[in-house]
């Protein structure tokens, strides 16, 4: 079960170094990624295509680009560089209509889950620990309900979805970002609960298993707008890692209903 660790004052004290402009431009980074993975019979497409969009996301992953702690020392299976911290290509292939759009999601990710790039989380986890996978949906939604996020009731979705996970890392950041621009007496202790929540999902929940879904992601619409969204998914998660003074993950992951992680041994291979 979820279990976060609280900093104390003494721990964290009043001069942890905090950019608002870089915490704001993560969270704009990170709903930019939701959006790109949403199914777009939500109306994900205007707001992609919005003309104020592409300024702000560049000025967002130009701060996150910029940050020396963004830039990872070495790449896990799946990680892309900064290089491809970068919102052009996608906005670029974006799908003409939503039409376009809709046809586009259903040929990648299929009416039903996908058994070859499955966006939920928990398909990762091979199919023979079936208490694992009840166990990280648990989890999942014990850190949704400690932070008050509440996923849609008019579009339900599985809790380990990573568009919902990408919101939460978001919601996360912007509470974080809150409590160090407060007055509260305890905002310090406030932040240091939201920075230790965010590491926590960020490294039980998130970069285990994202770039391996971003690399098979690649793989259903070569050259095509969920190509590119992968090879900017893969940069955020590297440069949030890195952020986060997280390590690289070794081990191997593949969905289990296409093939066994000890079978993986050349899916990176390009």
């Amino acid at each position: 079960m979820m279990e976060i660790h609280v900093i104390g004052p003494s721990e964290m004290g009043d001069t942890l170094p905090f950019d608002p402009a870089l915490y704001s431009a993560r969270r704009c980074l990170y709903r930019f990624a939701a959006l790109t993975l949403a199914d777009p019979r939500h109306g994900t497409s205007s707001q992609l295509s919005h003309a104020s969009t592409a300024q702000l996301l560049n000025e967002a992953a130009a701060i996150v680009s910029g940050e020396p702690a963004a830039r990872a020392d070495s790449l896990g299976l799946g990680e892309r560089s900064l290089v491809d911290l970068d919102p052009s290509p996608v906005l670029a292939s974006l799908p003409a209509s939503a039409e376009a759009a809709n046809a586009a999601y259903e040929r990648t990710f299929g009416l039903l889950v996908s058994s070859n790039c499955p966006p939920y989380e928990t398909e990762y986890i091979n199919s023979k620990f079936t208490f694992q996978r009840s166990q990280g949906l648990a989890d999942i939604a014990g850190f949704y309900r400690a932070f008050g996020f509440e996923p849609s009731v008019v579009h339900p979705e599985r809790q380990d979805h990573v568009v919902l996970e990408l919101e939460f890392t978001a919601l996360l950041l912007g509470l974080e970002q809150a409590a160090a621009q407060s007055k509260h007496q305890d905002r310090i202790t406030r932040r240091a609960v939201c920075a230790d929540a965010y590491r926590k999902f960020l490294n039980e929940h998130l970069i285990w298993w994202v770039p391996t879904f971003a690399h098979l992601l690649s793989k259903q619409d070569p050259g095509g707008f969920y190509d590119a969204v992968s090879a900017f998914l893969a940069a955020l998660m590297t440069a949030e890692r890195s952020l986060a003074g997280l390590p690289v993950s070794t081990g191997r992951v593949a969905p289990s209903t296409v093939e066994r992680p000890e079978e993986c041994e050349g899916c990176f291979n390009t």
